[in-house]
């Protein structure tokens, strides 16, 4: 057998990327769309809605290009990696080329996993409990994060039942804690806590209770500048190869489409809080 062949079977079994379902669910499962018929605009209507293409048509194509640059980084890496393990003679040193590719085709499947998950293709609201979902992520975070960062519940909400797609819920929490705790640093401290809030308390939808919140990290905080960018799609102030930018935008997009707000507190020495509010599911 050749070398280039004795690498390619390099302990395949526990490097094989695995067949994960699709996180959409079956098109067939969606509900019919009826397109109404629309009032003819006014000047100053049809000038709105001219900004407001123009306004997603430079956001689509921000999304193609940036996808584009991703994918690019990938094949390069996969590229480069295959290349060279056909290249050495030895073996064990193809198979780190190898393991290298697969390494980075899985963030690629990650990226590509994560953007279909953003398609309202994907959404079932269930009524969850936060709780339940909030103390799991915080327990697999603490076996994650460095030994010198604390990640601390304090759950307080007496209610904490909501109404959303229970995938894009943890992901959210999941997002916003692994920030957290990145921004922390060495012997930092991230807090998750709940609470329950009134509409008008929050400036939010009156008569309507809510659950809300906190993900607190004790870290070097953000700029006015930053903290006003932090949503917008692709920003990110880690390493480009390692953080795609779309993390918060997902959560902040998930709690809208559960009629809830999102928002950030920071400053810079003083650490940085980001703030779900999501209605109460009914009783």
């Amino acid at each position: 057998m050749s070398t280039t062949a004795q690498a390619i079977q390099f302990r395949r079994s526990s490097h094989e990327i695995s067949r994960a379902p699709s996180p959409c669910r079956s098109a067939s499962a969606l509900a019919p769309v009826t397109i109404e018929p629309m009032d003819q605009p006014d000047a100053a209507t049809e000038l709105d809605s001219g900004d407001a293409a123009d306004a997603r048509a430079r956001t689509l194509g921000q999304l193609g290009a940036q996808v584009a640059h991703d994918f690019n980084n990938v094949l390069a890496v996969v590229l480069t990696s295959v290349e060279m393990a056909m290249r050495v003679g030895d073996p064990a040193k193809a198979n780190v080329f190898l393991a290298n590719a697969l390494k980075v085709i899985a963030r690629g499947r990650t990226l590509t996993d994560r953007l279909a998950a953003a398609s309202y293709a994907c959404e079932a609201p269930v009524d969850l409990d936060a709780h339940r979902v909030v103390e799991r992520v915080a327990a697999q975070s603490t076996e994650t994060a460095p030994r010198s960062t604390r990640v601390v519940a304090a759950l307080e909400a007496p209610r904490s039942a909501i109404r959303i797609d229970a995938q894009f819920f943890e992901e959210a929490v999941r997002n916003l804690v692994a920030n957290a705790i990145d921004a922390s640093g060495e012997a930092g401290t991230v807090t998750i806590s709940t609470r329950n809030a009134s509409g008008a308390e929050l400036r939010a939808e009156a008569g309507r209770d809510y659950l809300v919140l906190d993900v607190r990290d004790t870290g070097h905080g953000m700029s006015e500048e930053l903290r006003h960018q932090a949503f917008d799609l692709f920003f990110t102030t880690g390493p480009a190869d390692m953080q795609h930018g779309i993390g918060l935008t997902q959560a902040k997009d998930a709690v809208r489409r559960a009629g809830g707000v999102a928002s950030i507190e920071s400053a810079v020495g003083q650490g940085t809080t980001v703030r779900l509010a999501i209605p109460l599911a009914a009783d």
